[in-house]
């Protein structure tokens, strides 16, 4: 897995109405740090889904700009299993939130090992995370996915979906290189289509970066994550450099295995079949 940052506290702090451990009817939300002042941030998705090119893209983000970790978040809707690491020791399935400022925008992102597989369980947790960054003072989301072709593809392409027209034309130009049009699908899946639309119908904009990647339910879109991870950095013209990008992603490829281990097991016990899952859905 991409290098986790080096420090991080476990002091518990109140940017929820608890300062310690807040317990939900499904959710644990663990804080870890205390959110820097933010202006203005927009929250950025990077959870697994086809290629898992959203979290391979965020992951590296967050190793390269260190942001605050804000909070983890468990929940009773994720696999009931956990993962063991080289040394044998288990971590349990989360999701966690990020934020930082920099010079050209603040951003909060939203990354993990998994994201809830069911609808309303979906549902609920994009709820909490537009609450929980609404309370950071978000009121704009980008998310991240990969759009699912037959083979892997030699040149992907990087199209845009946006929630409204001003929104798609802010973004169009300032990235002439991100496709609005012709996307070759109609639906997002999971968190990546519904933190748009719920973030939507609070009168937040917002858009959504996809990546074509080969839509095999294994396939680790590396080399995808890489080419959305170039036009997001160019997007918001972050100080990021992607020269080590190569070497650091090896590390990333045993955590992808384990995730869709984890995933493909959830799949089987709830009665699906390797032939039922549909791989043409963007996520």
């Amino acid at each position: 897995m991409l290098a986790r940052r080096a420090n991080r506290s476990k002091t518990a702090l109140a940017i929820f109405d608890n300062p310690c451990v807040i317990k939900m009817t499904e959710w644990i939300i663990i804080p870890q740090n205390k959110p820097p002042k933010l202006k203005d941030p927009i929250l950025i998705e990077g959870l697994p889904g086809i290629g898992n090119v959203a979290k391979i893209a965020v992951d590296y983000l967050i190793d390269e700009l260190e942001p605050v970790h804000i909070c983890d978040i468990y929940s009773h809707c994720f696999p009931h299993a956990v993962f063991i690491d080289e040394d044998n020791i288990i971590d349990i399935p989360k999701v966690s939130l990020f934020a930082i400022k920099t010079k050209v925008r603040d951003f909060i992102f939203l990354a993990g090992d998994i994201q809830p597989m069911g609808e309303s369980e979906s549902y609920e947790f994009c709820t909490k995370i537009l609450d929980l960054s609404q309370k950071l003072g978000c009121r704009e989301v980008m998310t991240l996915g990969g759009i699912g072709l037959p083979s892997e593809p030699s040149q992907p392409k990087v199209y845009g979906i946006a929630t409204d027209e001003k929104t798609k034309k802010k973004y169009a130009e300032l990235n002439k290189n991100i496709l609005f049009k012709d996307s070759k699908a109609a639906t997002i899946v999971g968190a990546a289509g519904l933190l748009l639309g719920l973030g939507k119908l609070r009168g937040w904009p917002g858009a959504s970066l996809l990546v074509e990647t080969f839509a095999h339910q294994f396939h680790l879109g590396l080399k995808e994550a890489k080419i959305l991870l170039r036009e997001l950095i160019k997007t918001f013209n972050m100080d990021v450099d992607l020269n080590s990008f190569d070497k650091e992603i090896k590390k990333e490829e045993d955590a992808m295995k384990k995730a869709k281990s984890i995933q493909k097991s959830r799949l089987k016990m709830k009665g699906f079949k390797a032939s039922d899952i549909d791989t043409s859905y963007i996520g």
